[in-house]
């Protein structure tokens, strides 16, 4: 049951019954006189949650359909209740705001009737208490849900045509047919429609493999399947009985057969499509280990699946084919050993791109032009709408693909429908889309951990199931940007249009009729060209929208007038990222449920208003062009507020005799903030922050580095002093500290002596380390027998140096090493070269010095056998300039690097 709605309306109306702190709240006599009918609404949820939790799945296909239906009734009475209670609050906040003007204000007047939801709550309660949806006893889980049928797909994936498979295939006839004799789980991992049954398909009938073993066995496991079925089908594969045979035994009977079958010999058996860890354990009973070199071949969607088979086991994670590979397997499906003429080649070419390295979606596509006359008219009809024409197949393809959602655990369906929303091959930062699902509500919260941390759990959950793509990665090799494939998006859409979950709206789609988003279709989640922002916000015809993301740039529209924000009064999130505006508009602060907000704007003071936003957790403001912005006074009357991302530098107001009231004690993140002379005060105040960009100023007279000590749950720091001094920074003869918690540490125009590294070189958890244009300063640095226990990533960039003396030991983690505009540095040292971990030396080609001492390297290890360090040349185009200049400075900001690392 999808309770995610209920749990986030429970907990902002205990909010409202306990919180004082809320202004909308506090002093709010229309809200204080109401909190007794709201108790009553909270508690009937309550009692009705108990059944929501316990109540079971249901298996079979009547149960499903009346679990369907009870689901959206829940669902829409949560979405009643919410707007009831919100409209309200929204309208009492009005009210007691005189400097507030709206037109219709009159229509603002909302009241708490709750008769005809809490009608609906008894019905609801009364039918998951019928007999048909009894709770389900303690420990039992709920069915996977119905296996659909795979005979098509089955017949796709048995196709003779291979292409991209024969490395991958030459690599598991390698691994199953080692030397070593115990036995041995190899896994095949990989998304669906990926080849992962067709892989296996071809090892399996690999005459090596055929030669080598004994015994062969298949067995199909899928989501729903029962233990005897299991055990039939592998006598049966073995050929022992026949299927009528074997179905008149017992299970502990079958079971015994199997075992014996297998005792003694050297069998091979794959174990297709497992989803599930109970599907391993009812069989890995059953396959004796007699030291024969047997093996099992298991196929999974789940990486966690074939962790959990044999977690030292070896697992072969499918990719996807090449542009070059996908034109090879269309072309051969749509025309055998024939060529394929001239005038189809370039719309064939982009046919097979559009299908973005899925063998699934290219065997359907070519289905549909080997039916169809090869006239060029026809394949570039097809080439424009790819998707379009895999997701209408009448086959339905698209279930192949909807097995992976119907496994998803609950909590999990939300976090992957709203990826689907982003436009097409949309990279989408990570960062952004986890801050996205917190302000929603999606992320459950367990124990003491933060929901952005619960929230990244959840999106590696996402990415180990093949539902997302890693599309870029991080300096520490974490995931810094994701993307879904087309036929996944396409599978999102339908189920959030069938959910009522969201709306996707192109350009084309609301040119053709303005008025689709009709009234009683409650649409809670829009995400929409950036255009379409005006025309909906000229009527009130979306009064039940709760998020709008905005995608595709439109320069330089008025959000200044109130009236734009009329249809959105509930909004908790409002993206307008691509959306310029040369103002903040002060209707903002009619928002006042909101959670999530980014601008894209050039202003340099942020409005006072803008700070009555009590709920605000996330501020963004995108700016393109270089500036400095204070923040209004008002600004700790935030305190909900969690990431502050401006493109600007900040200040913060100083604030003498700072109380609890001033402290931001729920700030993670903060980029780019002002720090003055000494700025133990305002550290002070930011004391849980994780993630901080700082630009440090000051003069000669009263001058300290900043006591980053006092941050003792920091994470992610870079400090840039952005004022060159002609002789020596302001920070050259200071002591510098750092938390022990730090993990990544950015210097920028700091002009430390190397003597400082020796604070930084003992932080035991530093995993990234940049040192840019000037960091530090003088011709050499020894790194003497201390240890970057943790380091993973070191760049230099822009320094002065001249001799580097390190030795193996110093980087026992190290595994990326960057050196670029360092251009008097004589050589890389050469024990570098010994570090076991290392994989990547990037250097610029400019300084030939390094290029021959890299060279060198690369050499001596090749003598040893070591042919898995890379070395990486940079041309001039590559490299990356980071210089000290305020105006370089902020040329970071806008491109957002300063703390996107």
């Amino acid at each position: 049951m999808a309770n995610t709605g209920l749990e986030l309306l429970m907990e902002n109306l205990k909010h409202i019954i306990y919180c004082d702190n809320n202004p909308l709240i506090k002093n709010n006599l229309f809200v204080q006189d109401k909190r007794p009918q709201i108790l009553f609404l909270y508690q009937e949820l309550a009692s009705l949650r108990t059944f929501v939790i316990d109540m079971e799945v249901a298996k079979k296909p009547k149960e499903l359909k009346k679990v369907g239906n009870l689901e959206r009734r829940l669902r829409n009475m949560v979405e009643e209740v919410e707007d009831i209670v919100d409209l309200f609050l929204t309208s009492t906040f009005i009210r007691n705001n005189t400097s507030m003007t709206m037109c219709d204000f009159d229509s603002m007047i909302h009241s708490l009737n709750f008769d005809r939801v809490m009608e609906e709550i008894r019905d609801v309660k009364e039918e998951i208490m019928d007999k048909k949806m009894q709770p389900r006893p303690e420990g039992v889980q709920p069915a996977a849900g119905a296996m659909i049928s795979r005979n098509l797909s089955s017949a796709v994936l048995k196709e003779e045509i291979l292409v991209g498979l024969d490395d991958a295939s030459m690599v598991l006839v390698e691994r199953l047919t080692g030397n070593h004799k115990n036995l041995d789980v190899i896994s095949v991992v990989g998304m669906g429609g990926l080849g992962k049954t067709t892989l296996a398909t071809k090892v399996f009938n690999d005459r090596f493999i055929v030669y080598h073993f004994h015994v062969r066995a298949w067995v199909l496991v899928s989501q729903s399947y029962g233990k005897k079925d299991l055990l039939i089908s592998l006598l049966t594969s073995i050929g022992k009985l026949t299927p009528e045979e074997i179905n008149k035994l017992k299970i502990d009977k079958i079971s015994e057969l199997l075992y014996k079958s297998l005792k003694g010999k050297r069998y091979f058996i794959v174990i297709d499509d497992v989803w599930s860890a109970k599907a391993w354990d009812d069989l890995k009973m059953y396959f004796p280990n007699d030291n024969t070199g047997s093996r099992i071949l298991l196929t999974t969607r789940l990486s966690e699946i074939a962790f959990y088979a044999k977690p030292s086991g070896f697992a072969h994670f499918l990719r996807f084919l090449t542009n070059e590979e996908s034109w090879e397997l269309l072309r051969r499906k749509v025309f055998q050993e024939d060529g394929c003429p001239e005038r189809l080649i370039k719309p064939g070419k982009q046919i097979a791109k559009k299908c973005q390295g899925l063998p699934l979606a290219v065997v359907v596509i070519a289905g549909v032009l080997v039916k169809g006359e090869k006239s060029q008219e026809l394949w570039e009809k097809v080439a424009e709408s790819v998707n379009s024409y895999i997701v209408g197949n009448p086959k339905g393809y698209l279930d192949t693909l909807a097995l992976s959602y119907n496994h998803l655990p609950r909590h999990l369906r939300d976090c992957f429908l709203y990826v689907g929303g982003f436009p097409e091959d949309c990279k989408i930062p990570v960062r952004r889309l986890i801050w996205l699902w917190v302000a929603e509500g999606f992320i459950r919260e367990e124990g003491e951990r933060l929901l952005e941390e619960v929230a990244e759990d959840y999106l590696m959950d996402l990415v180990d199931r093949s539902l997302l793509i890693v599309a870029k990665r991080r300096s520490n090799g974490g995931v810094k940007a994701c993307r879904i494939h087309d036929l996944l998006r396409e599978l999102c859409l339908k189920k959030a249009k069938e959910e009522n979950f969201l709306q996707q709206i192109s350009r084309s789609s609301y040119l053709s009729s303005s008025k689709f988003i009709r009234f009683t279709d409650k649409q809670r989640r829009l995400f929409a060209d950036s255009n379409f922002f005006t025309e909906i916000s000229t009527d009130h015809s979306a009064p039940h929208i709760r998020s709008f993301l905005c995608f595709n740039k439109e320069w330089y529209f008025s959000l200044g007038v109130q009236r734009c924000f009329h249809p959105f009064l509930l909004l908790r999130v409002l993206d307008l990222q691509t959306i310029h505006t040369s103002t903040v508009p002060l209707a903002l602060e009619l928002l006042v449920h909101l959670r999530h907000l980014a601008l894209w704007s050039e202003v340099t003071k942020l409005p006072s208003s803008v700070c009555n936003l009590w709920n605000l957790q996330t501020l963004i403001l995108k700016e393109n062009y270089s500036g400095f912005m204070k923040l209004p006074e008002n600004i700790s009357k935030m305190i909900n507020l969690r990431h502050l991302w401006i493109e600007m530098i900040i200040s913060i107001p100083d604030v003498h005799n700072p109380t609890n009231s001033h402290v931001f004690f729920n700030l993670q993140t903060i980029s780019m903030l002002q720090l003055h002379g000494r700025a133990e005060s305002l550290l002070k105040r930011i004391p849980n922050v994780r993630k901080l960009g700082c630009a440090v100023y000051g003069d000669q007279k009263d001058y300290a580095f900043p006591n980053f000590v006092l941050l003792d749950h920091l994470e992610t720091l870079k400090v840039i002093q952005p004022e060159v001094q002609e002789v020596e920074s302001l920070l050259s003869k200071k002591l510098i500290s750092f938390p022990v918690t730090l993990k990544k540490l950015t210097l920028s125009g700091c002009r430390l002596p190397w003597s400082g590294m020796s604070k930084i070189q003992w932080l035991p958890n530093l995993e990234v380390l940049k040192l840019l244009n000037y960091a530090f300063e003088g011709p050499s640095w020894d790194t003497g027998e201390g240890q970057f226990h943790q380091l993973k990533f070191l760049k230099l960039q822009n320094l002065d140096i001249q001799q580097w003396d390190a030795y193996s030991s110093n980087f026992p983690c190290l595994k990326r090493l960057v050196l670029l505009e360092c251009y008097y540095l004589k050589g890389i040292p050469d024990e570098v070269g010994d570090i076991p971990t290392l994989e990547i030396i990037d250097i610029d080609k400019r300084n030939h010095s390094l290029v021959k001492s890299a060279d060198k390297i690369r050499e001596e290890q090749h003598t040893m056998g070591n042919y898995e360090l890379k070395i990486s040349k940079e041309g001039d185009n590559a490299v990356e300039q980071v210089l000290l200049s305020p105006h370089s400075l902020n040329k970071e900001l806008s491109q957002g690097k300063l703390l996107d690392e």
